[in-house]
């Protein structure tokens, strides 16, 4: 891992004076703290049957829970995930998000769905950089909880990961949403800081910070919300060096941290600035992206609020095994209320709520910790036993709910054959001429049709919050109107201007159990 050591120079020096160290620690027969102060990166390797065991741990869970992308249910393609994909598709031959697909997400998440479509065209190619990300969080899992929290056992280690995958399950929503892209960067993020915050260093590593940096830089271009955990660690970082008056120390982080964030940015700018659409792309992430997150109804307890007491978890145990050190406190409690009130704000969803998930490690090892330590009372530990009945009853409880939901996902096929029923109805040589309004974006991914206009799903409600994009709609619809649109049976068409359009100049074509399909007549 030293390879994300950007600050040459300040490694190469922090080594040679690790070595120097070493040497006056050895002389004085304390070899073994000498070593582990030169590197806290270099663990123990870990065995041959563990890796197996992890790899087929996360291979069966991926193929079950990620039912979107899995190969295993080819017919299920879901919501975001489906529009995510055709879009990685797409760019894989030539087209672009925001010039041709308009949507909220930044262009990390879509450079990582192209990237899947160069290994393996198709949802064969996501699902392996589903694979690739979860064997990067599994790592790391294993990496902190080995040396902060001095795992002992493999299978100790495995029984941590048990609560990961329990509120996984239930928040994968058929997998590959932004927030579990967000997940190795999050852990990666803490697995630096902790090296600090656990200790008692006094300074902390400028090249560390811009290794969050990085990562902050990079959730911001995939959504920004998912970045609370990063926010929380730069804080925590920060008052600690304020308190210790660390004034050059805290200047060096800050300027290493801005650094990590605008060499995030560089790709995207490039990729996007060689297309002239520097000027969509940030406009769809920040701005639209900021209307559309703070539209919502405000602060209220909406879906999966019950997470909640999983996300106390964290302070739960750190009060039950009495936990000391102020840098923790600070980090827990500014990542408990960040996520807090990033996940009652807007529209929250359930996939939302895996981002409480390196919190609840957090808190699981601490607990695991102070169950290995003798001196922990009775008391408490039956106190720790319920508190983890309460805080995951829920999670249990909704893991019943996404097994009956993954059993009628892969099942049903009645959506896939609607669609290709309405494709077949439109001749081939006019497919660069259908538009889908308020359809399911899965349509596009099914039948691989780029949509006739970028706005190609949620069209009302992004129209409710945008003059500009009602705008450039019915601009579309008078100057360049599409052959063929694509309406879901059960919707009214809500929005007066496009409904009197089609009802004027559109016929009825084709109906089936969910989709009308319209032609134009006045051609």
């Amino acid at each position: 891992m030293r390879w994300l050591h950007i600050n040459w120079t300040e490694s190469a020096t922090a080594f040679w004076m690790s070595i120097k160290k070493f040497r006056h620690e050895k002389k004085k027969g304390t070899m073994k703290l000498a070593m582990k102060e030169m590197s806290f990166i270099k663990e123990k390797k870990i065995k041959p049957g563990a890796i197996i065991l992890f790899l087929l741990i996360q291979t069966v869970f991926l193929l079950i829970f990620s039912y979107m992308t899995s190969p295993l249910f080819p017919y299920a393609h879901g919501w975001d995930s489906a529009f995510f994909q055709h879009v990685g598709a797409s760019m894989a031959k030539g087209y672009l998000p925001y010039r041709d697909f308009f949507d909220m997400k930044g262009p990390w998440l879509f450079l990582i769905e192209w990237f899947g479509q160069l290994f393996i065209y198709g949802r064969t190619g996501v699902f392996l950089m589903q694979y690739l990300n979860l064997c990067v969080v599994l790592f790391l899992c294993y990496r902190i909880h080995e040396h902060f929290f001095e795992g002992v056992g493999i299978w100790k280690k495995f029984i941590a990961l048990i609560p990961f995958f329990l509120i996984l399950a239930p928040t994968m929503e058929g997998g590959n949403n932004t927030e579990e892209w967000s997940l190795s960067f999050l852990f990666l993020s803490l697995y630096f800081a902790l090296d600090y915050i656990i200790s008692d260093k006094k300074e902390h590593r400028p090249s560390y910070a811009f290794i969050y940096g990085c990562c902050f830089g990079v959730l911001s271009l995939i959504r920004i919300i998912n970045a609370v955990l990063i926010c929380a660690i730069v804080l925590t970082i920060t008052v600690s060096l304020f308190m210790e008056k660390k004034w050059k120390n805290l200047a060096y982080n800050a300027l290493a941290f801005i650094a990590g964030v605008i060499a995030a940015f560089i790709p995207p700018l490039l990729y996007f600035g060689y297309y002239g659409e520097i000027k969509n792309m940030l406009y769809c992430t920040f701005v639209f992206g900021f209307i559309y997150g703070t539209e919502g109804e405000g602060f209220g307890f909406g879906t999966g609020a019950l997470y909640l007491f999983t996300l106390l978890f964290l302070i739960i145990s750190f009060i039950i095994s009495g936990v000391k050190n102020r840098r923790m406190w600070i980090l827990a409690v500014a990542y408990s209320a960040g996520m807090f009130v990033t996940l009652q704000m807007g529209n929250s969803t359930m996939h939302d709520y895996m981002l409480i998930i390196p919190g609840v490690m957090l808190g699981v090892w601490q607990l695991m910790a102070a169950f290995a330590d003798k001196k922990m009372v009775f008391g408490r530990r039956c106190i720790a036993v319920i508190a983890l009945l309460i805080c995951f009853a829920y999670p249990c409880y909704k893991m019943l709910g996404v097994c009956k939901e993954m059993i009628h996902q892969t099942s049903d096929t009645t959506n896939y054959d609607s669609v290709m029923d309405i494709v077949s109805h439109i001749p081939e040589e006019d497919y660069d001429s259908v538009w889908g309004y308020v359809i399911h974006l899965r349509f596009y991914s099914i039948t691989d049709i780029i949509p006739y206009s970028k706005y190609c799903g949620w069209q009302e409600h992004y129209m409710e919050l945008s003059p500009q994009i009602e705008e450039e709609i019915m601009q579309m619809l008078r100057e360049t109107p599409p052959k063929w649109i694509v309406v879901r049976t059960s919707i009214e068409i809500e929005n007066q201007k496009v409904k009197s359009v089609i009802e004027n100049e559109y016929e009825v074509y084709h109906v089936n159990s969910m989709y009308t399909l319209y032609r134009n007549i006045t051609e």
